[in-house]
Order: C-alpha cells, then structure tokens, then sequence
C-alpha cells in the first residue's frame, strides 16, 4: 500500500448512496437501485406504480472474468496530490483517496417517460 498525500480536497454534493472514503480499504463495493419518473404534466396519480418490475428482480450478471492478476511495485513514493475539487458523487459511485484491493460497483435504474398523447 502507498501512502496518498491530499494538500485540500472539495465535494459539492455527496447524494443517493454516493460515497467519499478516505484511507486504505480492502474492498470497494457500491450498489444502488433507483426508479426515476418523468412527467410531461405534473399530475401525480398512480399511473406509473407497477408491481411487474421484472427488470428490478432479475439477478445481475457478471461482465467480469476472474482473472488472476500478480502486482509488484517498485517504487514506493507516496502519491502526492495538491487538491481534488469535485461537483458531486452520486449512484453508487465513490471518491476513494487510498489503495483497495477489490472493487465492484452496482447501479440500477428503472427510468420510466410518461407523456402526454398526441390529439
């Protein structure tokens, strides 16, 4: 592991299960499941509820293959950094300031559009 140097670090906005972690970690695993809804008029009834979210049931697939991976460092400098500025961290992402060993992040969105009919 190396040592990281951060001189002045700056996150506007840290939302729906986005994450700052500071410091070594031996996994990163961030996971979320969110439903967004879109209305052309803001009138809210219970249109757009649905107890047939298959897509929020299915089980996940696994686009990574394992792999067996050896790393061996020479330099052992730590990582010096004069300031991090960042807008925001959100939807199971994470800012992590650090080393980790294993990491895996998750993020599902169910995004339905209800628009109004042409006449």
């Amino acid at each position: 592991m190396r040592d990281s140097k951060v001189k002045s670090y700056f996150c506007n906005s840290v939302d729906l299960s986005g994450t700052i972690q500071v410091g070594d970690s031996v996994g990163v695993y961030p996971f979320s499941i969110a439903r967004a809804v879109q209305k052309e008029n803001p009138v809210f009834i219970r249109e757009y509820v649905t107890d047939d979210e298959t897509v929020m049931q299915e089980p996940l697939p696994n686009f990574l293959k394992p792999t067996n991976t050896t790393v061996s460092r020479v330099d052992r400098q730590p990582i010096r950094v004069k300031s991090i500025n960042i807008n925001g961290v959100t939807g199971s992402s994470v800012n992590h300031i650090g080393s980790f060993k294993h990491g895996k992040a998750i993020s599902i969105l169910r995004h339905r559009r209800i628009l109004i009919n042409n006449k």
